[in-house]
């Protein structure tokens, strides 16, 4: 897949959230802990809430809907009322930019 370039690292919060948009529209919950930034699908697989807007709680990130909870690491459902997962995806950072291997 190729990269793509979302948002500048300063957007993204040391143990945040952002939300970044792909040229085709879609979008993706950007997620940082420490120094490490992980990628999901943005929309929760339960009611269509952004996960960006979500709360961190340790590995996960919690809808802020209904409170289903998904490992941002690898984008699987921990809790209900979720039964499904989102979609992850590999990031990298460079020349303070984060990319994300997304493809259409």
């Amino acid at each position: 897949m190729p990269w793509v370039e979302t948002i500048a690292t300063e957007e993204l919060n040391e143990s945040g959230t952002a939300q970044g948009v792909m040229e085709d529209g879609h979008k993706i919950a950007l997620i940082r802990i420490d120094n490490e930034v992980y990628a999901i699908n943005d929309t929760c697989s339960h009611a269509q809430a952004s996960l960006a807007e979500g709360e961190i709680v340790g590995d996960n990130i919690k809808c802020p809907l209904h409170g289903a909870e998904f490992d941002i690491r690898t984008g699987e459902v921990q809790s209900f009322p979720a039964v499904v997962g989102v979609a992850n995806y590999e990031t990298r950072i460079e020349n303070g930019k984060i990319y994300v291997d997304y493809e259409e």
